[in-house]
């Protein structure tokens, strides 16, 4: 019996898990049924009981653990590569491997090669091949093979050094590829007769890095200084086989101006001269460039050049401005989210101008769980595309919606702090941002006082009443709530209850379900008490549940019959703002001092509420007179002009009436995407009935 992909990673879940993991928990975090997590966890329990451990266990009530004694050899096959696991390798883990076999060792390309590391037949590592060969090709480069030699690449260094960057970072963004990593390590590290002395170089390459990291007056991520310490050794085994990388002299010059050229000089020199081997100054420029696009944890914006700065920071002030505008909202601490930005789009730039790849496990669960952030960023993008010269990808697009998000999320609350807290986490800035605010806004009185990588932390900052991580902690003096990045529903409810058992409750509380089981059992006979159980905890999660996502209603919500309005001219803007508004303080959503507010705004701060031509969105801070969140549209025929300028002029005057920085933002979102289609602008300017307005909003409203 073996563990396939799905349930070596069911098994990893259970075992990192410090408290029972609920079935329905397990069902959000695997994506499939409850029926296949029972039989996954009968196949892995026989696994178990054959490698003679203690089968997982159901605690009553509280979920799925695996005793202590199966957790440590567990652990311990975790730390041997997953050998003892006979482990089953996926399609792309298996091509992974076999391309980095070829790029890394061409000297044992070989068939018979590729079926051990695989442990697939014949047949399908020779299917493999042809995919493998045809994905080659459209990079320029040619697998041949060489009966009783094996197979081997010829075509561009450049391009050969592009792809093993793209595989390290595959790697890394697949944190369950336990059995792919060491492989790809073994491959990557110098041959060494003595196994100690392979581990000394990869953990001397890190040391060097940590140095480089003082000259350049920055932290990197936990993970970056895994990757770049890989792509070192690469490098190395590049120059060994005489395979070198030329970098152009305009850009070598360029290069040699930055820290980063001077962290890699002080990284190769040292490394010359410990193992005798001569680094080119291209060479050494390309380590330069893989530094300049590392993620980081922190950075010292004192050290950026007058030049570098100037340039990061215009482009961060325009994103930040026009993300304001579309949003309708101001950040309370826009300093703070510049700083942020800036931190995060110097790397990004340095990534796209050298091609160097990141890992981004979180960029789907981004994109899924924060659309209406996503959508605005990826509009704020044009600033960043037009300064880096090419498209932003939608992996850096997510990160950018990180800091956003972290920022939206901070709100005012004058909360007496009831526990102090430290997040470790080795995503970097944005990450640790993000997740911060969440939890600050699920965990009244909750103040993160640190933010730290886990570098950081095992260095003895833990002074705080409770520790989240990202990563696997064992708990010592301070209690450890394990979290993801982003937190989801059910992980919502997972922290409070466990919150509730760490500081509330002097012993567990019970699941709404055991009080249920309870009153029936003293009126009936149970027969089947797990599937009833089952049953009840799907009906109490769809009733009660703990912790709810905050609700952002849809645009046709809000811009109903009785809030939509046709006129044929106005006066002045003046008027349009306070006709347009007039429906909201019908319906008790604002008062009237909110009107007087917007009109104070565009005096005070020009007509940037003209978001396109025809088109303006008035707004004012919550507090000047907001009771719920509301939206009203007034179509005019004749335009309203806020300024002289022709581009100042407005036909749709939508009132915005937000309660905070993040409950409008679905509906706005939606609204954008209707203005965005100049069609669409001219049908809403030509109707006459609020029925084919809200008929054109439905198109573009998904729940």
């Amino acid at each position: 019996m073996v563990l396939d992909k799905r349930r070596a990673h069911l098994l990893s879940v259970i075992r990192q898990s410090t408290t029972p993991i609920p079935t329905k928990n397990l069902v959000d975090k695997m994506k499939v049924s409850q029926r296949t997590i029972y039989y996954d966890l009968e196949h892995i329990n026989g696994w178990l009981t054959g490698q003679g451990l203690d089968p997982i266990e159901n605690k009553h009530g509280k979920g799925y653990f695996l005793p202590q004694r199966s957790r440590n050899k567990v652990i311990i096959s975790n730390e041997e590569s997953f050998d003892v696991w006979q482990y089953q390798l996926s399609k792309p883990e298996r091509e992974l491997l076999i391309k980095a076999k070829i790029l890394l060792e061409e000297h044992d390309a070989s068939m018979k090669t590729f079926m051990e590391i695989t442990g697939m037949s014949r047949g399908t590592v020779a299917k493999a091949l042809q995919v493998i060969k045809q994905d080659f090709m459209q990079h320029g480069l040619f697998l041949h093979y060489n009966k009783g030699v094996g197979y081997h690449l010829s075509g561009s260094e450049e391009v050969k050094r592009k792809i093993l960057s793209d595989l390290l970072s595959t790697i890394f963004s697949h944190e369950n590829w336990h059995n792919v990593r060491p492989e790809v390590h073994k491959m990557v590290q110098p041959e060494s007769k003595d196994p100690s002395q392979k581990l000394d170089r990869r953990e001397h390459v890190k040391s060097l890095l940590y140095d480089a990291e003082e000259k350049m007056g920055l932290t990197l991520t936990d993970e970056m200084v895994e990757m770049l310490s890989l792509q070192i050794l690469i490098i190395i085994r590049r120059i060994h086989s005489k395979s070198f990388i030329h970098v152009d002299s305009e850009e070598k010059g360029i290069l040699k101006q930055t820290e980063a050229y001077q962290a890699s000089l002080l990284i190769t020199q040292k490394l010359e001269y410990l193992w005798d081997i001569l680094f080119p100054d291209d060479e050494v420029c390309f380590v330069a460039m893989n530094l300049l696009g590392a993620k980081v944890q922190h950075d010292d914006f004192s050290r950026y050049t007058r030049q570098e700065m100037a340039g990061l920071k215009q482009v961060v002030q325009r994103m930040v401005s026009d993300f304001q505008t579309y949003s309708c909202v101001i950040f309370d601490d826009r300093q703070g989210l510049e700083e942020n930005l800036i931190s995060h789009i110097k790397p990004t730039y340095y990534r796209l101008k050298y091609g160097v790849q990141i890992a981004n496990e979180l960029s789907d669960s981004i994109q899924e769980n924060y659309q209406d952030i996503y959508h605005l960023t990826k509009r704020v993008m044009i600033h960043l595309e037009y300064y880096v010269g090419q498209p932003i990808p939608d992996e850096e697009a997510a990160y950018i919606t990180l800091h956003f998000g972290g920022w939206l999320t901070k709100e005012k609350k004058k909360v007496e702090t009831k526990f102090k807290a430290i997040i470790v986490c080795e995503n970097g800035i944005g990450t640790s941002n993000m997740l911060r605010s969440q939890l600050e806004n699920l965990i009244a009185g909750l103040d993160v006082t640190a933010t730290l990588s886990m570098r950081e932390y095992q260095a003895g900052h833990d002074h705080a009443d409770i520790i989240f991580s990202t990563n696997f902690i064992k708990p010592k003096n301070t209690p450890v709530i394990h979290v993801p990045a982003i937190l989801t529903n059910l992980e919502k409810e997972h922290v409070m209850k466990r919150m509730n058992e760490l500081f509330y409750s002097k012993g567990s509380p019970k699941d709404p379900t055991d009080h249920v089981m309870e009153v029936i059992e003293r009126h009936a006979t149970i027969h089947e008490k797990d599937e009833l159980r089952r049953s009840l905890n799907q009906l109490l999660e769809n009733k009660t549940s703990g912790t709810k996502e905050l609700r952002k209603p849809m645009l046709n919500e809000l811009l109903t019959d009785q809030t939509i309005q046709f006129r044929d001219s106005v006066s002045s803007w003046e008027e349009a703002i306070t006709f347009a508004a007039q429906p909201l303080i019908e319906q008790h959503s604002i008062h009237s001092h909110y009107v007087n507010a917007m009109i104070e705004n565009v005096n005070e701060l020009g007509p940037y509420i003209v978001i396109a031509p025809r088109i303006a969105i008035p707004h004012a801070r919550p507090e000047t007179g907001v009771e719920r969140l509301g939206m009203s549209l007034l179509r005019l025929k004749e335009p309203v002009y806020f300024s002289e300028k022709e581009k100042h002029r407005a036909q749709l005057v939508i009132v915005l009436a937000a309660i905070d920085n993040q409950t409008h933002l679905k509906a706005l979102a939606q609204l954008t995407e209707v203005l965005s289609n100049e069609e669409n602008v001219e049908q809403l300017i030509a109707a006459n009935d609020s029925n084919s307005v809200i008929q054109l909003i439905n198109q573009y409203v998904q729940a």
